[in-house]
């Protein structure tokens, strides 16, 4: 008789560990995801050329790069 009532309170603690556990993760879970978003700076201007377009330091490259 003592055996199964050790028995039923390990598995009551099992059980217990194993809900505050999934508690827990769903806590950190949803705080990351409500965490608010920081606003990013905006570019410091759009007049720049977009895609590939040949800069001083890509110049350099090419001298020193062995084709």
């Amino acid at each position: 008789m003592n055996d199964e009532r050790t028995n039923e309170k390990r598995r009551e603690f099992l059980k217990g560990m194993l809900v505050g556990g999934g508690a827990a993760a769903v806590a950190i879970a949803g705080g990351a995801a409500a965490a608010p978003e920081e606003e990013r700076p905006a570019a410091q201007s759009d007049d720049r050329p977009k895609g590939y377009h040949v800069t001083p330091h890509i110049l350099e490259y090419y001298k020193t790069a062995q084709f």
